[in-house]
């Protein structure tokens, strides 16, 4: 257990005052508690059960914490792998010394948590006087990433044989690249069976939707109450899927943190108050007119009144295709400019002057701005940074603050490019394949969407319809009392409008989950939101006409005879 510990990143003594006990005292309340109620109350020996299984949860959780959080810290280390192999290669070009390159990479909070553990070397390195080799190899036995122990391993057996840190790195560098494609790609693969395992789950839950809706008229169950499970039942399962997609997916965001300038945040801005007006507009206009005149179902009025944020999701959606095409163009920036300061030895500034003058797409109105920004000797580190902000990139601004520390630092600007935009290329071409993936798992969201809507409105017709069938028969006999029994018109209200929460909601959830799963803005939910709203509301209309149809074929007047007559 303590090498867990030591491997997901928790003290002892943290995890025992935050966690273990916390779970034992909270065990040892429900307990009494669960104790208490079985007392007071004559329960059956199922539901006793049940209820003495739940002060276990806290403990489950207390011993399945460290075994959570060591995947989830395997999973950041595996991500942030070709940042750390890449300013570990560009700074072993510089004139500083082992130790204080491993205080500049610890120093980068950009690669946490691998920052975190190169604190550990440096410490053995400064403080404890221990070998580069030696603290490498410490580290290796304690981090929870098969991908970064190899790498350590790799790095200390060559140091011992006295080979040169830079010519090793570099040559790492495709070894370390391909490990993380192999992870990036793994994951892919987990999302496309995660594909098959989400449409199963939500094939059992239309089914016991299904169940469950026309359950109650058979065993003569509340229907509200058996609903509200329903509820619960989908909202556990689409957020624990949600989860898994979230902490599963390697971390590649596309926008950088602060990306907001003005410029962009005046087109946000005005995109949100059109939006919003638009919904107040729309909402008058259902409310107001088309309510009063035509017959519209509840699902399809509220994807009216919602639809203008569209217009703010696809605002963020445009912005953040912008953004990739400038990831595509940054490599060859970044060739460009290193191999002009390498070939020229001029300035950072005069090197740039020149590259302003050339077109690199969506890219050559940041270049300028850049060069403006060191031109008039504005510090570098806050012009490179105002850079990210203006391409809005994540791997811009990860890759542009390796290659001003590193040219700080005194690397070789030839060196330093080609590592740079080797990386950046490779992980441009993972994004790719990412897209692609996601672009299928939407697919699959967009017909279950549809299909769950139809099933469950379809299943709630035959549910109004049975119920409006035994409404009308005259019963004699206490057997038919026991085995036929009729909802009210108020329960089958109240679990129309609980199943229109319950469709809702899967949109909202899948909407992130598809934004998790490729890892853009939030904010461009709201696109996906309205498509599977308006694909929900069609589903339910159709399935709600379909079997309406299907149900008046039969009579009211012709079932009856055959009931009674099966029936004694």
């Amino acid at each position: 257990m303590t090498g867990i510990l030591v491997k997901s990143g928790i003290n002892v003594r943290e995890y025992l005052r935050k966690v273990l006990l916390p779970s034992v005292a909270g065990s040892m309340v429900l307990f009494v508690l669960v104790s208490l109620i079985r007392r007071a109350v004559s329960l059956p020996a199922v539901v006793s059960l049940a209820l003495y299984a739940i002060p276990l949860l806290p403990m489950i959780y207390a011993l399945g914490y460290p075994y959570a959080r060591m995947s989830n810290r395997r999973v950041q280390i595996n991500s942030k792998i070709p940042f750390f192999a890449t300013y570990f290669a560009v700074l072993s070009t510089s004139d500083v010394s082992r130790t204080d390159l491993v205080l500049n990479i610890a120093s980068e909070k950009i690669l946490e948590p691998i920052a975190s553990d190169m604190k550990k070397v440096y410490y053995l390195m400064a403080k404890l006087h221990r070998g580069m080799p030696e603290a490498l190899r410490f580290l290796a036995r304690r981090t929870p990433s098969k991908v970064f122990a190899d790498f350590l391993d790799r790095l200390a057996y060559s140091l011992d044989s006295g080979v040169e840190l830079k010519d090793y790195l570099l040559q790492e560098q495709k070894t370390v690249m391909d490990d993380y494609e192999t992870f990036y790609q793994g994951a892919l693969y987990d999302l496309d069976v995660f594909k098959e395992v989400y449409s199963s789950l939500i094939i059992s839950v239309v089914f016991m939707v299904t169940f469950i809706i026309i359950g109650p008229i058979i065993t003569g169950q509340d229907i509200v109450s058996l609903s509200a499970f329903t509820f619960i039942l989908v909202l556990i399962t689409e957020i624990g899927i949600m989860l898994v997609i979230k902490y599963r997916m390697p971390e590649d965001r596309v926008w950088a943190e602060g990306s907001l300038t003005a410029e962009r945040r005046a087109r946000f801005l005005r995109a949100l108050l059109l939006s919003m007006a638009g919904v107040i507009a729309m909402f008058f206009l259902v409310t107001m007119f088309i309510r009063p005149r035509f017959e519209i179902p509840l699902l399809v009025r509220i994807a009216m009144i919602l639809s203008p944020l569209v217009y703010l999701g696809k605002v963020l959606d445009r912005e953040e295709k912008r953004i990739l095409v400038k990831d595509e163009n940054f490599p060859a920036f970044m060739r460009s400019l290193s191999s002009s300061l390498a070939a020229s030895g001029a300035a950072l500034p005069l090197v740039l002057k020149y590259l302003s003058a050339h077109d690199f797409g969506v890219l050559t109105r940041d270049i300028r701005n850049l060069y403006r920004r060191i031109s008039i000797r504005i510090d570098n580190d806050r012009s490179w940074h105002y850079f990210t902000l203006d391409t809005g990139s994540w791997l811009i601004g990860i890759f542009s603050n390796i290659f001003n520390r590193s040219i700080k630092l005194g690397a070789d600007p030839d060196y330093v490019g080609t590592v740079i935009s080797r990386n950046f290329e490779r992980l441009v071409r993972l994004r790719r394949r990412r897209s692609q993936t996601v672009s299928s798992f939407k697919g699959v969201i967009y017909g279950i969407t549809g299909a769950f809507a139809f099933s469950v409105a379809a299943a709630f017709q035959v549910a109004v319809y049975m119920n409006g069938l035994f409404s009308n028969m005259t019963l004699h006999g206490d057997f038919l009392q026991n085995i036929i029994f009729v909802p009210t018109k108020s329960g089958l209200e109240i679990t129309d409008y609980i199943l229109i929460v319950i469709l809702v909601f899967h949109c909202l959830i899948s909407a992130l989950a598809i934004k998790f799963a490729d890892g853009g803005h939030l904010g461009i939910t709201l696109y996906y939101f309205v498509i599977l709203l308006w694909l929900a509301a069609i589903g339910q209309y159709i399935g709600t006409v379909v079997m309406g149809k299907m149900m008046s074929f039969t009579s009211g007047a012709a079932v009856v005879p055959i009931v009674q007559g099966v029936i004694p």
